[in-house]
């Protein structure tokens, strides 16, 4: 009997530690103290680091009835310029996270990507985690949107840091009752109006690499005229005195053969005595 039970014990405690298909694995404590559990998950803690999550302002998306439009959000450990339309807000984060969007009052949310995604640190990941969801709008009124980050031990749905919901909302407005013949119109307006929009951020940024390339070729310009000149036929300082100090011995020369000439000249002449 003792040998039956032994069995079976050890059949039911055989596929613990093991995570089925379909659940999370949580991990095995059993055989380890509450003070390794808390210690653990304080050491995880401590890995979290502080990234940037950037997501779409609702307001910019024009919300109308039966119109749907995709929100977007993701978590980036880069510090860049946050794009137009979008807001940013700083969050804990590492390993596993989860971004949801909560919709409420005139619009309904559906998630596209995967709700939990892994989020790194590392330099070498340069693509930020992104997240999107379907916003359809139902109704004339005020959409409600709620968006939480929440940081994950491992595999498990033990917390390791939840940030407070983000709460936004926007105006919805009511459909167009006949919009007629002149429906292409206001796709084609959309359609202009977009596309203007990134010719003008390509602008800026050709506007950017133009100037940095202007000021690289006036700097290198302004150097080769600081440059002295390899051809010029000016005589160095040293020449100049060289040529005094000749000019001062001529000068010398002459005054002593001028006195000699004179000299001379009274001795040749008649005494005015007799």
């Amino acid at each position: 009997m003792a040998a039956s039970l032994g069995s079976v014990l050890s059949i039911m405690t055989a596929g613990e530690g093991q995570c089925t298909a379909g659940a999370s694995c949580e991990p095995d404590w059993q055989g380890r103290g509450e003070g390794d559990f808390i210690e653990e998950l304080n050491r995880a803690r401590q890995q979290l680091f502080t990234g940037r999550l950037d997501y779409t302002k609702p307001a910019t998306l024009h919300l109308a009835v039966e119109k749907p439009v995709y929100f977007h959000a993701q978590i980036s450990g880069r510090w860049n310029a946050v794009q137009k339309g979008r807001a940013s807000a700083k969050v804990a984060v590492g390993g596993q996270v989860k971004v949801a969007l909560h919709c409420s009052g005139a619009a309904t949310c559906t998630p596209i990507s995967s709700k939990r995604q892994l989020v790194t640190g590392d330099r070498r990941f340069k693509e930020a985690t992104a997240w999107v969801w379907e916003v359809t709008p139902k109704k004339a009124g005020t959409a409600r949107f709620a968006l939480t980050v929440t940081s994950y031990y491992e595999d498990t749905e033990t917390v390791l840091y939840e940030k407070p919901p983000i709460i936004v909302q926007a105006k919805v407005k009511a459909a167009p009752k006949d919009e007629g013949p002149f429906a292409w119109f206001a796709d084609l307006y959309g359609w202009v109006k977009k596309m203007l929009e990134e010719l003008a951020l390509l602008a800026g940024a050709l506007a950017v690499i133009l100037g940095l390339w202007a000021a690289w070729k006036t700097r290198n310009s302004a150097s080769a005229a600081n440059l002295p000149s390899s051809t010029g036929t000016s005589p160095p300082a040293s020449g100049g005195s060289a040529g005094q100090q000749a000019q001062g011995v001529q000068q010398q020369q002459s005054a002593t053969a001028t006195t000699t000439t004179s000299s001379a000249t009274s001795g040749n002449s008649p005494s005015g005595t007799a």
